[in-house]
């Protein structure tokens, strides 16, 4: 008898768009309207999707075909037939192609929210990337050949992004990759692109590289795209291996090598490394609201198991100290999903702008480093605290939670750890003093909240943490405080949002949300025991 996926997975057959309340009230709060691709997106993960990279992780891994029968060198990647068919699904639905569509962007985040499946999003997340800078920044002969194929219907090509090498990883500044004009040609050599997702896969990438008498370090970089093919029809770069990674197994990631790589200079040499890092940020939101959505999943089919699992007498959801780890888990997720929607929603108005870029823009990439920071490491904690939900069988590969774990683990690597993003963050509130703005903004959004007696511990806990990002930035050694720097400024901007949305919201959930954010995040003691005791905030995940 054919197995029914449902019967180890029990969330299957929701809707990951329209039946996730707490998001759909975050995109009323923030003005974002729906879309009908997202909605049929919600339902095509939970109904196809999730069961497809549980099989892919397990026995369907893509592979790495170095030669044709014919003794062709192809360094292409198999995947399986399913594999392309959940990729061309997810292209028709508009996920790359709201990359580059006027007002799109905000889209193409929430979709990897619905999707979350870090692998198979990575593949469209760097695809998107390619199309985003061909698109803004390619000549109009680069923009006109390529463009149209990544924005296929039909048959899309994908794209990738190789910047990491192996003696610098996130340095960028250590890149040895070189580029020279020869014969009206810009040529690429590099044997060192060591982290380079959809290798095999991506008919075209965005590369760093070094042209011939550039300065060292960072400005000296320049982006190119290299397509993977020259014009000639013959291999333009070589994939020497694939990796053999923990999780995002759906992904191949591999080694690129580049002899004589013919490629195509993208805007100006002199403002290379701010193109990198703006289509860099792409992937950072996507990380951060990637990593919200498989800490939703999770989340979502652990409660769904505890609502039946019984221990002790009774359904284990009815036990408080595991009440209270759901409750403080979805406050945490809420906040994180807030994060990472604020900084999505800024970027995509901000996204028309080039070098050099208005405050806007910085804020965007301010509310990026802190996103993408909070949101990792809370699904990182959510994921792995949902497995012992299941017990031992959270343990065991024959059911798709662990997955979740295994896969959102690399959401704080991929992209500048969390180190790179405290790093990145303290030197731009050093340049730009964003923080000072923030605070402004933040006690404006509190001075509307409607109860006084919140408003008043709310704007007492964030004048606090800000007083302590302005001493710790100020300080002898004010790098050791980075990670402080970046969790207070997490905490503050969550805290005033939620607070916000719980004026907004009449069924009064978000309410109990943001008062058990502030009790775990902001003042211990025992009045809290209410919050936890009396709380509905989960309710919704209830299966109708």
């Amino acid at each position: 008898m054919k197995m029914d996926f449902a019967s180890i997975f029990l969330s299957k057959g929701l809707n990951y768009f329209s039946d996730d309340v707490p998001l759909n009230a975050i995109l009323k709060y923030l003005k974002i309207s729906q879309d009908k691709n997202l909605i049929d997106l919600g339902r095509f993960v939970s109904d196809e999707l999730i069961e497809v990279s549980a099989i892919v992780d397990h026995y369907a891994k893509p592979v790495l075909q170095t030669w044709s029968i014919t003794d062709e060198r192809l360094d292409s990647i198999w995947l399986s037939p399913e594999h392309s068919r959940m990729l061309s699904k997810m292209q028709k639905l508009g996920v790359v192609r709201s990359a580059v569509e006027p007002g799109g962007t905000i889209k193409h985040f929430l979709s990897g929210y619905i999707i979350s499946d870090p692998g198979f999003y990575c593949t469209l997340t760097l695809t998107a990337q390619t199309a985003y800078a061909l698109h803004k920044y390619g000549d109009s002969g680069t923009r006109g050949e390529f463009l149209p194929r990544y924005l296929d219907p039909d048959d899309p090509w994908y794209g990738a992004t190789y910047y990491t090498e192996i003696q610098g990883g996130s340095d960028l500044g250590a890149n040895r990759a070189s580029a020279s004009f020869v014969n009206g040609r810009w040529i690429i050599d590099s044997n060192d692109k060591y982290f380079a997702s959809n290798a095999g896969l991506a008919d075209g990438s965005i590369v760093t590289a070094r042209p011939a008498g550039s300065e060292s370090g960072t400005r000296g970089l320049a982006v190119f795209f290299v397509p993977a093919r020259n014009s000639k029809g013959e291999l333009n770069y070589y994939v020497r291996r694939l990796k053999d990674k923990l999780g995002t197994i759906s992904v191949p990631t591999g080694e690129v090598e580049m002899i004589g790589s013919e490629a195509y200079l993208l805007g100006e040499t002199k403002y290379g490394i701010y193109y990198a890092m703006e289509i860099l940020m792409i992937s950072r939101i996507d990380d951060a609201i990637s990593a919200a959505g498989i800490a939703r999943k999770a989340l979502w089919e652990s409660y769904l198991y505890a609502c039946s699992r019984m221990a002790f007498g009774r359904k284990i959801i009815d036990h408080p100290l595991l009440l209270r780890d759901f409750l403080e888990m979805e406050a945490d997720l809420e906040a994180s999903l807030v994060l990472s929607l604020l900084a999505a929603d800024l970027f995509s108005k901000a996204s028309s702008q080039k070098p050099p870029y208005d405050e806007i823009y910085h804020k965007a990439r301010v509310l990026s480093h802190i996103a993408k920071n909070n949101a990792s490491w809370v699904s990182d904690a959510v994921t792995r605290y949902c497995m012992e939900i299941f017990g031992g069988k959270g343990f065991l590969k024959e059911f798709p939670i662990e997955k979740f774990h295994r896969d959102s683990i690399v959401t704080s690597i991929w992209e500048g750890t969390s180190n790179i993003q405290a790093l990145d963050l303290m030197e731009l509130l050093q340049k730009k003093k964003i923080h000072l703005a923030l605070k402004e903004e933040l006690l404006e959004l509190i001075e509307s909240l409607s109860d006084r007696s919140w408003k008043i511990k709310v704007v007492e806990a964030v004048l606090l943490k800000f007083e302590s990002v302005e001493r710790w930035l100020s300080s002898k050694s004010p790098e050791i405080h980075a990670k402080d720097i970046l969790n207070a400024l997490a905490n503050s901007i969550s805290l005033a949002h939620l607070f916000r949305l719980s004026d907004l919201d009449l069924s009064g959930r978000f309410s109990q949300v943001a008062s058990i954010y502030y009790y775990t995040h902001f003042m211990v003691n025992d009045e809290a025991d209410v919050e936890f005791a009396k709380s509905t905030a989960i309710d919704w995940m209830k299966r109708v």
